[in-house]
């Protein structure tokens, strides 16, 4: 009887090393291009988060409440008690790291919540959080819009 030696062929192992080559070639992009999209939207809902934070803080207390940036956000932001004057290191309510590789731009510095959770002065307000260097058109950006009432609208857009 003749016994047949069991195990794959050079020819089978090459194929198949073949077809995974081709999947992880189309695979590689579309997984940079999801966590590039989570990195984004986590930076956003952190961003909004904070910001609601202090608008209930604000209502909580009975007081006016603010949304600091400290010198621009990439460095990371606060909420404090009291009015645009006040500092992040006296009257923290909370500190928040900015997360990596985002761009955060704002129309404004402060947010000044009064006690019923409206901003001081009453004008909307708006931040934009986007990927270091948003130039192609496949990459997504993020609108964080506040109204004059304190509620947040997020809305996408993609880079020119």
């Amino acid at each position: 009887m003749l016994k047949k030696d069991e195990g794959f062929t050079l020819i089978e192992l090459l194929i198949t090393m073949v077809i995974l080559v081709i999947i992880a070639t189309v695979a590689i992009p579309g997984f940079g291009r999801l966590i590039e999209s989570n990195r984004l939207m986590t930076g956003t809902n952190l961003l909004a988060s904070s910001i609601k934070l202090a608008r209930a803080e604000a209502i909580k207390r009975g007081t006016n409440v603010t949304f600091s940036t400290d010198g621009g956000l990439e460095t990371g932001w606060c909420v404090h008690a009291g009015d645009a004057g006040g500092d992040c290191a006296n009257d923290q309510i909370r500190r928040f790291e900015a997360p990596d590789d985002l761009t955060f731009t704002e129309t404004t510095g402060d947010l000044v919540f009064d006690r019923r959770g409206f901003l001081v002065p009453q004008n909307a307000q708006t931040f934009t959080v986007a990927p270091n260097g948003c130039a192609s058109g496949d990459i997504t950006f993020r609108t964080l819009r506040i109204s004059p009432v304190g509620r947040t609208e997020i809305e996408d857009g993609v880079c020119p």
